[in-house]
């Protein structure tokens, strides 16, 4: 129950409620407790004569010209709409002028305790009969005793000890008042409460009786499509497992079978040019899936931040055809694009990383499922958006699986022709992204069409937020960071190389080799402390971050406690939102995520000492 501890007042609409109660409840019992009070108010008039004729003007005065009109027209009030409204208050007023009347009296015959009894009728009738509030109660008790002394004091100047006597009275019977009065009033509205509560849970019961039939056949449903959907998302993630085993070991397959045919000894130049081609593309197809899974963990998760800045469409399509145009042409194919905006207006607001990803996913999946024919892309603008499309006469897709698609781990799940190399999540990714940059995305698509002709065409639209400029921006997704690269010329560099895995501590070792003068190698972060310690030469350490015993973040704060100076880049397969601001903050001057660039590490190098 809330309710204020001084008022005992409820919150406001509960408290309306019960006011509106309390108020019917008491109508009666306050008619008849102001009929008793205005009779004994006016009956002992007739004391006033026998006791004190020389004052009895002045009493007969305040109780039958004043307090007893007063109480007449409260009650004929008590008749009429407005009353309900308003009633508190006149109560309120009431008691203190029946207060006041009796402090009159006492104040100019105090010897005489008849009068006091009127005091108590009085006390008695706001605590307990009339229904005036507790705290209205109080605050007029004690405004009429402040009356009573400010006259005792001040005008009639009563000794000190009668003031103490009939004070210590009043006091004492004031206090016992309210705090029974708050007793009652508190047990009332909890009462109230706790009625409410029941009538609630009554309704509440009433309406699930009611309503149990539906509700049951509600809940079955719901209870339903709940099984079908997580035996349907348990099947997807099955054969998701079952792809993914497959998908990761066939790039494994060629990765380790050919290291293992490059061991011959007798091979040819051109043989051994072949084998590496074909391990570096096993790499490339098996990042390619763990960029995926990192990628579809990272929407999951909530972790996936958009990047809004300025983004040459134009640009970004112009590249994405010369990247796809030899792999297109190779099958034998035509690659086309289509530009709408002239180069200053294709300059708009949004993340470019991202719109290249679902262009990048949508041709693929064009060139995949497409063996003959053509393959155009580009976009249009319509109202304030750009329409993107992806045309291709590839195999098309079957009109009921043409929203299934875009959802995880379908591909996975496609037993027909229509399976091909995938995780199956590029859609999904791509819809994510999409819905994200606030656009959608959708598929046209005629499978029983002739071959060559329509196949598929996925369209998906982005808010149209133009740059009024006219200069090109810089192509920062586009541009290969080797394309330009200058091989560094830098002094010899004495290096410590803190990596635990084996394969990576020597990738390293040979790429830093041409620019180093001395490479130490450590293997956990307690022994790159102690090396960084006892050589303070070091100008540059590689750090690892995940090692075994301290990480290469603590490291990184420890080696910060006594050297300053030296240039500490992170390398880590940790690529999650926030690992890059992670190391910066224990200390390191830069990062880079595994798998490493050759020529991106050389480059990282090369900025910190030029």
């Amino acid at each position: 129950m809330i309710y204020n501890k001084i008022t005992l007042a409820f919150p406001e609409k509960e408290e309306n409620l019960f006011m509106e109660k309390y108020f019917s409840d008491s109508l009666v019992q306050f008619r008849i407790s102001f009929v008793l009070v205005a009779f004994l108010y006016g009956i002992f008039g007739y004391l006033d004569s026998i006791m004190f004729p020389e004052y009895a003007k002045v009493f007969h005065i305040i109780r039958y010209f004043f307090v007893i009109p007063l109480l007449s027209v409260v009650f004929l009030l008590s008749f009429t709409g407005i009353f309900q409204k308003i009633w508190q208050g006149l109560l309120f007023i009431s008691t203190i002028a029946g207060g006041t009347g009796i402090s009159i009296m006492i104040m100019l015959v105090p010897e005489n305790y008849v009068y006091y009894a009127g005091m108590m009728l009085i006390f008695s009738a706001a605590y307990f009969f009339i229904k005036l509030r507790f705290f209205l109660a109080s605050l007029a008790g004690w405004i009429t005793l402040l009356i009573y002394n400010l006259g005792v004091i001040f005008y009639a100047h009563s000794p000190n000890i009668m003031i103490i006597n009939t004070n210590f009275f009043f006091i004492s019977a004031n206090i016992i008042g309210m705090f029974a009065a708050y007793n009652i009033e508190y047990y009332a509205r909890r009462n109230f409460f706790l009625n409410q509560e029941l009538d609630n849970e009554k309704s509440l019961v009433e309406y699930i009786n009611k309503n149990l039939e539906k509700t049951i056949e509600e809940r079955t449903n719901e209870l339903k499509k709940a099984k079908e959907k997580a035996e349907e998302s348990d099947r997807l993630k099955s054969a998701f497992l079952a792809n993914m085993s497959h998908e990761i070991r066939t790039p494994m397959n060629g990765i380790l079978g050919f290291s293992e045919l490059l061991k011959n000894p007798e091979l040819t130049g051109d043989q051994q040019q072949a084998y590496i081609h074909v391990i570096e593309k096993s790499g490339a197809r098996m990042l390619n899936i763990i960029n995926d899974i990192v990628d579809i963990s990272k929407i999951e998760a909530g972790l996936m931040n958009l990047n809004i800045k300025e983004s040459n469409i134009n640009e970004l399509i112009e590249y994405i055809y010369t990247f796809f145009k030899p792999e297109v042409e190779d099958k034998g194919m035509i690659l086309s694009f289509r530009n709408h905006l002239p180069s200053e207006e294709s300059i708009i607001f949004t993340d470019q990383e991202k719109t290249y990803a679902i262009l990048i996913n949508l041709v693929k999946n064009a060139i995949k499922y497409s063996h003959y024919g053509t393959i155009e892309f580009g976009y249009t603008k319509k109202d304030d958006f750009l329409e993107f499309f992806v045309k291709d006469t590839g195999i098309g897709i079957q009109k009921e699986r043409q929203e299934a698609i875009f959802e995880r781990f379908v591909q996975a799940d496609i037993e027909d022709k229509m399976a091909r190399q995938g995780a199956g999540l590029g859609l999904s990714i791509s819809k994510a992204y999409v819905e994200m940059l606030n656009g959608r995305i959708w598929v046209e698509s005629d499978p029983e069409a002739d071959p060559g002709e329509t196949g598929s065409t996925f369209y998906f639209t982005l808010p149209y937020k133009a740059v009024q400029v006219k200069k090109a921006i810089q192509k920062d997704l586009l541009s290969d960071i080797a394309e330009n690269y200058i091989a560094p010329e830098l002094p010899g560099l004495k290096i410590l190389i803190a990596e635990d895995d084996e394969v990576s501590e020597m990738l390293i070792s040979i790429i830093v080799k041409e620019i180093s003068k001395e490479v130490a190698k450590v293997r956990t972060g307690t022994e790159a402390v102690e090396v960084c310690h006892n050589n303070p030469d070091l100008d540059l350490i590689l750090m690892d971050i995940q090692m075994p015993g301290l990480n290469g973040y603590e490291a990184t704060k420890q080696i910060r406690q006594f050297n300053k100076e030296i240039v500490i880049i992170a390398q880590t397969a940790f690529g999650l939102p926030g690992d890059r601001e992670k190391a910066i903050e224990a200390g390191c001057n830069d990062y880079i995520k595994k798998p490493i660039n050759i020529t991106e590490l050389l480059v990282l190098i090369q900025k910190h000492f030029q």
